[in-house]
């Protein structure tokens, strides 16, 4: 029982998951002006994920059952199902007959009420508002719509701002929120096949002329297209616009899982081939595969040459993002995602249709992991070099090498390695230089300084500060000894240090040399 109750507690979170991934794939769609081409719907996911719940639902119900005969022992009689009503299981014809463990559900009393009030546009906000919970309610919908008194009146009330003013299309969450259940309730209008009056008939054409002259025709917004083609499904109204118009806006959401039935609803049987035809010609040969094998045309259209030149267009596309990127890691990623979704894809389309033979996988599968191993190479860190032993880092890795052995502390006296051209820039002659010559021995070192033998100690008892004589030479040593008075308490400047009547700055200068710098 307790793994009961876990799975269920598990089948009870999957909403917030399922919601979670839809505001996810939401964000990813709205970059998705930047990619080459970005088909993917939420929609798609949205299908494919429900099936996979009703599936694992259905199954934890045959499990509880059986755990309940246990428990009972075999003490309760079975009871035989109720008899489903027969209405349910008659196929539509715009819609796929439902599968026979997928009975229709019954709807719950906030639904039923709406719709027995008929009214449309609260009916639209409880769906939007319990969107968590769409898979129960899509399979409650259709029941509620049959408690109408005129569900066709019902559905289309609900279509109000379908094409609000200043929209931003099915870019905005918002809107692209309402335009799906508009969608959702058109579809499933349509698969109870209410009785649609005259007068209700010509409020929809009316409605429809008004949306045809807002709907994108490049595809960007493909909710737009998708709700006029469904609202022409649901009430009977493609002969009241030109084919091959409509047909182009079919174009755009070929790939969708309704574009095959819309097709069948609004009359273009007799046109696909010249539709294939078109799909061809605009590039979309694996869109031209799917109404190949819906209406049985592969003796007209061989499928296993689209697919080959679907393989080959994804290599091009690929090419042009790896060129827009410059060759950049983002871009190669990118065009390796775009050409192994179409190479699945591709796949895909031999093992359900059985074309092994004609179209073998083997190079397919091949490119395919070679693609994948490139994409994780490019992941992976660059390998790190071997560390350097310390004294060949300070060779090569400083920008200023530095003596593998410490040097003694230097004095400006014995700075000897001054390079040639900073040395004849610093011995340039100048004004400083004019005005201490006195104080510039004839064996001057480097930067005009009194060589190691002449320089007078560091603080020393007849020094100004910093060294400085107060006679014929000027002596500095600004990195002293250990040795030489370590401690001020040793030796201490003279008297005149920092009087300015007897010393420039505190410098200790003769007093013979004020007048030439303060005149």
């Amino acid at each position: 029982m307790s793994s009961t109750k876990a799975i269920s507690a598990s089948l009870k979170s999957v909403d917030a998951k399922k919601e979670s991934l839809r505001k996810a794939f939401e964000d990813l769609q709205s970059h998705s002006s930047s990619l080459a081409s970005f088909t993917l719907q939420w929609k798609d996911l949205e299908d494919h994920f429900d099936s996979i719940q009703k599936s694992l639902e259905h199954r934890f119900k045959e499990l509880e059952a059986k755990e309940a005969q246990v428990s009972a022992k075999g003490s309760a009689p079975k009871q035989s199902p109720p008899e489903k009503d027969k209405s349910a299981d008659k196929p539509s014809p715009h819609l796929p007959a439902k599968k026979p463990d997928e009975p229709e559900r019954s709807p719950r009393p906030e639904l039923k009420s709406l719709c027995v009030s008929m009214d449309g546009m609260g009916l639209r906000s409880y769906i939007i508002e319990h969107r968590k919970e769409l898979p129960f309610v899509k399979d409650e919908l259709a029941g509620a719509l049959r408690t109408a008194s005129d569900p066709a009146t019902l559905v289309l009330d609900a279509m109000q701002g379908f094409f609000p003013p200043n929209s931003k299309g099915d870019k905005d969450g918002e809107l692209a929120s309402i335009r799906r259940t508009c969608i959702l309730l058109l579809e499933q209008s349509a698969a109870i096949s209410p009785e649609i009056r005259p007068h209700v008939k010509e409020k929809a054409k009316n409605l429809a002329h008004e949306w045809k002259g807002k709907v994108s025709k490049g595809g960007e917004n493909p909710l737009e297209a998708l709700g006029f083609l469904q609202l022409l499904a649901t009430y009977g109204l493609g002969s009241a616009f030109n084919a091959d118009e409509l047909l182009d806006l079919v174009a755009t959401v070929a790939r969708r899982r309704q574009a095959v039935d819309l097709c069948r609803a609004i009359g273009f049987s007799d046109k696909i081939p010249d539709f294939i035809e078109k799909l061809k010609n605009n590039g979309k040969h694996l869109e031209a595969v799917k109404f190949v094998f819906a209406f049985e045309l592969v003796d007209k259209f061989p499928p296993v040459p689209l697919l080959k030149a679907h393989v080959k267009a994804s290599k091009k596309v690929a090419q042009e993002i790896r060129k827009k990127g410059n060759d950049s890691i983002q871009a190669q990623n990118e065009a390796s995602a775009k050409e192994i979704a179409a190479l699945k894809a591709v796949i895909k389309y031999i093992e359900d249709h059985k074309l092994e033979s004609e179209y073998p996988r083997e190079s397919l599968d091949k490119r395919i992991e070679q693609m994948e191993k490139q994409k994780s190479d490019r992941k992976r860190p660059a390998a790190t070099p071997a560390q350097k032993p310390q004294s060949q880092q300070q060779q090569t890795g400083n920008k200023r090498p530095r003596p593998a052995v410490p040097a003694p502390p230097r004095t400006l006296a014995a700075a000897t390695s001054v390079p040639s051209i900073q040395q004849a820039q610093l011995q340039q002659p100048s004004l400083l230089q004019d005005r201490f010559t006195p104080y510039l021995s004839s064996t001057a070192g480097p930067y005009g300084l009194a060589s190691p033998s002449t320089v007078t100690p560091y603080m020393s008892s007849t020094g100004g500060l910093y060294g400085l004589a107060g006679n014929s030479s000027f002596g500095a040593n600004l990195s002293p000894t250990r040795s030489s008075y370590p401690y001020v308490s040793e030796s201490r400047p003279a008297s005149g240090l920092y009087d300015r009547s007897t010393g420039f700055g505190g410098y200790g200068l003769p007093s013979q040399y004020r007048q030439s710098f303060y005149p």
